[in-house]
């Protein structure tokens, strides 16, 4: 059976709608939709979706009528931070591909030390882009928020410190593993993970994010690249997620 295809709208609403003149391009000459085809649109800001069906298409518009709105169907189970080191674009550009469909709520990308470069502006909004894309292909009905680069220290504190956010700073150099630790995390409360640069964090910052109340934990004995330790990391909170459901 074929699956519909899932467009991300700025606002879903029930009725009909026209299609922007980006999303009308998508779904009539990207993928060739024709008059009576059933789309599902969705907005990865407000997590809502709604079936919809073509009416109508001309050389700048498609338009639609749009049933029902819904709550997304499909959504993370709970809050997931990933503060993760800049690195090259095109690496960064893959770990924000790689959290959203491993389920993040929102992507911090922060500077430290040894971070190579710093994200040149409006990065952030390509970076947001990249994530709806995501979501759209692996069929999640929002998008993580992307924050706007930071320092390393003052990320810690807005995104990693409190009484709701269980904190956690990736070292290789810690003898506690993660799965000691993640399994006895309550539900509800939030999880960071901060991922240090491709040359690791520094002394002073692993301290301060001790200091921060980030428990250090690591991954095993390898020594994992900068963007791999994103899926590795956010791979285990949806696996157990699902054991415990």
């Amino acid at each position: 059976m074929k699956r519909s295809l899932r467009v991300p709208v700025a606002r879903v609403e029930a009725g009909p709608t026209i299609l922007d003149e980006d999303a009308s391009r998508y779904v009539a000459r990207v993928h060739r939709q024709r008059v009576g085809d059933a789309v599902i649109l969705f907005d990865p800001d407000r997590a809502l979706e709604a079936d919809g069906a073509i009416t109508a298409i001309d050389k700048t518009s498609v338009s639609l009528t749009v049933s029902e709105v819904r709550a997304a169907s499909v959504r993370p189970p709970r809050r997931v931070t990933l503060l993760q080191a800049t690195c090259k674009s095109d690496k960064f550009d893959a770990i924000v591909r790689d959290a959203t469909e491993l389920g993040a709520t929102r992507v911090v990308p922060v500077i430290a030390e040894r971070s190579v470069g710093r994200p040149a502006s409006g990065r952030a909004d390509r970076w947001r882009r990249i994530a709806v894309e995501a979501a759209r292909q692996c069929g999640r009905g929002d998008a993580p928020a992307i924050a706007s680069p930071m320092e390393l220290s003052e990320a810690v504190q807005i995104f990693a410190s409190g009484e709701e956010v269980a904190g956690f700073c990736l070292d290789p150099s810690s003898d506690t593993g993660l799965g000691s630790l993640l399994g006895g995390v309550a539900p509800e409360l939030e999880l960071a993970f901060l991922v240090g640069p491709e040359g690791g964090l520094s002394p002073g910052e692993v301290e301060a994010c001790a200091a921060a109340g980030l428990e250090r934990v690591s991954l095993g004995p390898l020594v994992l690249r900068a963007e791999t330790v994103c899926a590795a990391v956010l791979g285990a909170v949806m696996v157990m997620g699902r054991g415990k459901g």
